[in-house]
């Protein structure tokens, strides 16, 4: 099967989309990526440079949640449509809104890892303004989930706000999938979180107010600066290491020496970042969400979102009690390899491309 895979190069797509490309190519499948957003950057390049043959197109074009899309957000789906010429694929794996309202010259299938409106009730507790911004991203989205064959979000909590939301109530579950990996027995009194760091959805501030009560380090990676001049994170946070943007390689080689993942979000559709935490033998520490509860339930501890105090007394707990972090991360590992794999997010997925076709 040839399947046309969209990415970006913002956030955790990537790394979804990494997974998921490899595990389709080892099922037997052909794959051509498409990427938006800024363009790739070294990480990136690193992982493409590792796949020589993979065919790959770079459009430079907004994504639909950044502030002033247009008019490139619209001109890009002539783009879009010469890699599908070029690509011919059986599928279009599309993983923006925007696209799946368009005619590409084969069938779609649209993923919603996250959206704006959902992000604004769970972060902002109230619905998102009604002013022409949003109607215009709620129309694209819209029209996206509706213009495609089927629609899959990663979790069912994310499902339901898709339904919620947009009133598109057959929205399927796939979930995420990362690769497992060696798993060294010897641990750091140390505490990480990963991710968006500027992002108030990720809540990393969580950790920078919990830091001075932490009996270890606390280290933090990721993008720091808000890529739409918003607040950026305070990377000089007294007791907080900023380790920066890590390849991939060394992220894992962070994981596997630290003790304790702190997962702080207030918003989490999925969460790569803690399933790659799992996979290299972390424990887990996270907020009491929705979306943790549904895949992490008797697999870690849990605090309420916004208390710095809480969270330090967590990871305090789990520094301080090594037979109870390995009881945890052992559970949670367990769960991740049965769940929470490529090849079962790949199998996923390639059911539903032939239903598609079919």
């Amino acid at each position: 099967m040839r399947v046309l895979l969209t990415t970006d190069t913002a956030g955790g797509v990537w790394s979804y989309t990494e997974e998921l490309t490899d595990a389709l190519l080892a099922r037997g499948h052909q794959v051509a990526l498409v990427a938006f957003g800024a363009a790739p950057s070294a990480v990136h390049r690193e992982w493409l440079d590792a796949r020589s043959d993979l065919p790959f197109t770079w459009i430079s074009a907004p994504l639909e949640w950044m502030p002033e899309p247009e008019p490139a957000l619209p001109a890009s789906v002539g783009a879009l449509r010469r890699a599908v010429e070029r690509a011919e694929p059986d599928v279009i794996h599309l993983n923006q809104f925007f696209y799946g309202a368009h005619e590409l010259g084969a069938p779609t299938l649209v993923v919603a890892h996250s959206d704006v409106l959902s992000w604004w009730r769970v972060v902002k507790g109230e619905n998102a303004p009604d002013d022409p911004w949003f109607r215009r991203y709620a129309g694209w989205v819209r029209e996206g989930l509706g213009g495609a064959e089927l629609r899959v979000a990663p979790s069912a909590w994310m499902a339901d706000q898709i339904g919620a939301i947009y009133g598109f109530g057959d929205v399927r579950v796939v979930h995420n999938g990362r690769v497992a990996m060696h798993v060294s027995g010897v641990r750091e009194r140390c505490v990480v979180a990963a991710g968006r760091l500027w992002d108030e959805a990720k809540g990393v501030g969580d950790l920078a107010a919990a830091a001075p009560g932490i009996p270890g380090r606390v280290i933090v990676a990721g993008a720091a600066e808000h890529p739409a001049g918003g607040t950026d994170f305070p990377r000089d946070a007294p007791g907080v290491e900023y380790a920066g943007m890590l390849p991939a390689a060394a992220l894992r080689e962070l994981l596997g020496r630290a003790a304790v993942y702190a997962a702080t979000s207030r918003y989490e559709p999925f969460g790569l970042a803690p399933l790659e935490a799992v996979l290299a033998g972390c424990a887990l520490v996270m907020t009491d969400i929705p979306t943790f509860r549904e895949l992490w339930e008797g697999c870690a501890l849990f605090y309420p979102p916004g208390d710095a105090a809480a969270l330090a007394s967590a990871c305090r707990e789990l520094l301080q009690d090594p037979h109870q972090r390995q009881a945890l991360a052992r559970a949670a590992g367990e769960r991740a390899s049965e769940r929470y794999n490529p090849g079962r997010m790949a199998a996923g997925y390639e059911a539903l491309y032939r239903r598609i076709i079919a």
